[in-house]
C-alpha cells in the first residue's frame, strides 16, 4: 500500500467523521465523534510530515474525549482540564516548532480547548469556524486537499449544526 493512498484514505475517513460530528445535536456524540476524527487526522498529518499538526491532532482527540467526560462536571474541574490542554498545546508547539506556521496550529488548539470545555450548542459550532480557518493554513502548506475540503465542510457543518441546535431549541420552547 502506498503512502499516498494512506494519506488520501485517512484524510477522507477523518473528513467524514468530522462533518458527521458537527451536524449532530447531541453534545456528547459531537465530542466523541470529533475525538475519533482527531486520531485519524493525527495519522494523516504524520503521513504528510506535518509533525506539529499530528501531535496537536492527538491533543484534540484527547481533549474532545475529556470534554465529553466532563460535560456535567464542576467549573473547577473543567478549568483544570482546560489549562492542562492549553499547557500541552503550548509544549507541543515549542517541541515541534517549524516557524510561525506552528503558531497558527497552537492557536487553533487553544481556541478549540476553550470551545470544548466552555461552550455548547450554537456557540461551540460557530467557534469551530475560526478553528477551521486556522487549520486551513496547515492544509494549504502541506497541499492536503482532504484537509482543505474538511475545513470547508467542517465550517459548513458547523453552520448547519448551529441552525439545527437553534431549531431544536425553538421547537422545545414552543412545546
Amino acid at each position: 500500500m502506498s503512502t499516498e493512498f494512506l494519506v488520501h484514505a485517512t484524510g477522507l475517513c477523518a473528513l467524514v467523521l468530522n462533518v458527521l460530528a458537527l451536524v449532530r445535536t447531541c453534545e456528547k456524540s459531537l465530542r466523541i465523534q470529533s475525538g475519533c476524527a482527531g486520531v485519524i487526522w493525527a495519522l494523516n498529518n504524520l503521513l504528510l510530515g506535518a509533525h506539529t499538526a499530528a501531535a496537536l491532532s492527538l491533543v484534540s482527540a484527547g481533549r474532545t474525549a475529556t470534554s465529553a467526560a466532563t460535560l456535567d462536571r464542576s467549573e473547577r474541574c473543567k478549568r483544570r482540564m482546560f489549562l492542562g490542554f492549553v499547557a500541552l498545546s503550548l509544549l507541543i508547539g515549542a517541541l515541534t516548532w517549524k516557524g510561525w506556521d506552528s503558531l497558527l496550529m497552537v492557536l487553533a488548539s487553544v481556541l478549540s480547548s476553550y470551545a470544548m470545555f466552555y461552550l455548547r450548542g450554537s456557540q461551540l459550532r460557530m467557534s469551530m469556524l475560526l478553528v477551521s480557518a486556522l487549520w486551513m493554513y496547515n492544509a494549504w502548506v502541506y497541499d492536503s486537499w482532504e484537509q482543505m475540503l474538511a475545513n470547508v465542510l467542517t465550517a459548513a457543518a458547523g453552520l448547519i449544526g448551529t441552525w439545527r441546535v437553534a431549531r431544536l431549541r425553538e421547537v422545545s420552547l414552543a412545546a
